[in-house]
């Protein structure tokens, strides 16, 4: 399974998240949305465009959501 994380550099729950996702072997692609506008666009196009909170993950190419959404998402795996 593969994993991208939208998130920041100073957001622990991005960090949890991706800590989450490694210990259940999901690679993860980390993406920074407070380095580019390009970044943040692009989570809003898959996230929502009201989205305003990191981490938003998508897991094997579907959106799951925040940290709580993935938690739920690996404890059905």
């Amino acid at each position: 399974m593969k994993a991208i994380v939208y998130g920041t550099p100073r957001c622990s729950w991005c960090d949890r998240v991706t800590e989450m996702l490694g210990e259940n072997e999901i690679e993860v692609e980390k993406i920074d949305v407070s380095e580019s506008k390009e970044n943040l666009k692009s989570m809003k196009k898959v996230a929502g465009k009201t989205t305003t909170t990191v981490p938003q993950v998508i897991i094997d190419g579907n959106f799951v959501g925040g940290y709580t959404e993935v938690e739920r998402f690996i404890n059905r795996l």
